[in-house]
């Protein structure tokens, strides 16, 4: 009985412990806290502002266009000619939670510290490339861009599409970064990528039948890394 005690006040401490550690996103924002007026955007650009939340949030995150639209612009909310929208006084979840009464068709979770924004019909539908399993992988002190490549790799069925990168270098997003991914689905390796880099998120576009993949750092002038991404037959 002694030790039945003692476990069951472990998990309790456990419990209250949990509790007293709240997310980041729970955090007021201080400062200036703006995001670009959606009302100036079209459907297809609503995922700019996903990153310009998480900025100042200090959380990386992922975004899913719907399968219509590529990749979001990047605007920067600060600039005047975007007519930002500000959000003073706001939490991230609070930002969050305004702007999917905003974008209705999406949803957002918190996977693990990464903010995830998808359409609300792909988290359960298994044809969507981010639902697919995806193999272990280790990638020690190597470039984004490169482990990228070796994550596409690793789905299963491989997404992995051949192209060729334009050389670059000296860009924050170019900075080396270790990866160790247990295995799980595209859409897991994508956040622990993220994770890994800091300040960054990604984002995946649909146009024509095909796919991109794009990792950004969260100041929009730090550079992207675009890769094209096979998709399963049945999303042809």
């Amino acid at each position: 009985m002694r030790h039945m005690a003692l476990a069951l006040f472990v998990v309790v401490l456990g419990q209250r412990l949990g509790a007293q550690s709240p997310s980041k996103l729970d955090d007021p924002i201080k400062g200036g806290f703006f995001i670009t007026d959606l009302g100036r955007l079209s459907p297809c650009a609503l995922g700019a502002v996903i990153p310009q939340v998480a900025r100042q949030g200090g959380v990386p995150a992922g975004f899913e266009s719907t399968p219509d639209c590529w990749l979001s612009p990047r605007f920067d909310p600060f600039d005047p000619e975007v007519n930002g929208q500000a959000l003073a006084g706001r939490s991230a979840r609070e930002a969050f939670d305004h702007l999917m009464t905003l974008m209705p068709m999406y949803s957002w979770k918190e996977m693990d510290g990464v903010v995830v924004v998808r359409p609300k019909g792909s988290w359960d539908d298994p044809a969507d490339v981010l639902n697919l399993p995806t193999k272990r992988f280790n990638a020690m002190n190597q470039r984004i861009d490169d482990v990228l490549h070796t994550l596409l790799a690793r789905v299963v069925p491989v997404a992995f599409y051949p192209h060729e990168d334009v050389p670059q270098a000296g860009r924050p997003i170019d900075r080396l970064v270790s990866v160790e991914f247990p295995g799980g689905s595209m859409l897991d390796a994508l956040n622990a990528v993220v994770r890994a880099g800091g300040e960054l998120e990604w984002q995946l576009g649909y146009t024509g039948g095909l796919a991109t993949i794009a990792m950004n750092t969260f100041d929009w002038r730090g550079g992207s890394v675009m890769a094209p991404v096979a998709l399963p037959q049945t999303r042809r």
